[in-house]
C-alpha cells in the first residue's frame, strides 16, 4: 500500500501496489508530473533518460535504457514499493512490458499520458535551451521530424482501466490531484473482489 498526504499535511490516501507508467511526447510535462507525484506519494521514480544519459555511446542505448528502467521498476514492485517509470512510452511494446511487470508483481498499472494543445506544446518545445541534453528533442521542427519517423506508432490502444489522459496545460497541482483521485478509484479487478 502507498500512503501519502495529498497536500503533505492533510489526511493520507491509500492505494494498492501500483506501477505508474508515464507516457507522452517531449515537453508535454511528463517529468514535472512524475516528480511531483513521487514527492507526494514518497515512491521511487525511474526515468529512462537518466539511464540513457550514461550509455549514449552504445549503439543500442535507447533499447538498453528501457530494459534497465523496467528491470529497476520490477525490483521496486517486488519489494512492495509502488514506482513511477518515466519514458515517452511511444511503442506498444512498452505498454505490453509494463502490463507484464504489473501482472507478475500483483500490482495495478496506471499509464498517465500527458498531452497539450499544439500551441502550448510548440511554445514549450521552442523554449528548450540548446544543450539541454544531447538526446532530448528541442524545437518544434525537430519534434515534427520525430513524429514523421514514429509514423503514428504512439497511438496504440491502452485499456481504459489502465489509462489516464492528462492535459498538462492546467496547473501542476491540479494534474497531481487528478492522478491521486484516479489512484483512489478501484480497478475493475479490485472492485470485483
Amino acid at each position: 500500500m502507498v500512503a501519502a498526504s495529498p497536500s503533505g499535511d492533510g489526511p493520507s490516501i491509500s492505494t494498492p501496489l501500483t506501477l505508474i507508467a508515464m507516457k507522452g511526447h517531449p515537453a508535454t510535462g511528463k517529468s514535472a508530473v512524475a516528480e511531483a507525484l513521487a514527492r507526494r506519494l514518497r515512491i521511487p521514480l525511474i526515468d529512462k533518460d537518466d539511464v540513457k544519459d550514461h550509455i549514449l555511446d552504445l549503439s543500442d542505448a535507447n533499447e538498453r535504457a528501457y530494459r534497465i528502467m523496467w528491470r529497476i521498476a520490477e525490483m521496486q514492485l517486488s519489494l512492495g514499493l509502488s514506482v513511477i517509470a518515466v519514458s515517452p512510452l511511444s511503442y506498444p511494446d512498452g505498454y505490453k512490458r509494463a502490463l507484464e511487470i504489473a501482472t507478475q508483481q500483483g500490482a495495478r498499472l496506471l499509464v498517465v499520458e500527458t498531452v497539450l494543445d499544439e500551441a502550448e506544446w510548440r511554445r514549450r518545445l521552442d523554449a528548450r535551451q540548446p544543450g539541454h541534453s544531447t538526446h532530448k528533442i528541442g524545437g518544434w521542427a525537430a519534434m515534427q521530424e520525430m513524429l514523421r519517423r514514429y509514423d503514428g506508432c504512439w497511438q496504440y490502444p491502452i485499456e481504459a482501466e489502465h489509462h489516464l489522459l492528462l492535459d498538462t496545460a492546467q496547473p501542476l497541482e491540479r494534474c497531481v490531484a487528478a492522478v491521486l483521485e484516479r489512484l483512489k478509484t478501484p480497478s475493475q479487478k479490485e472492485s470485483s473482489l
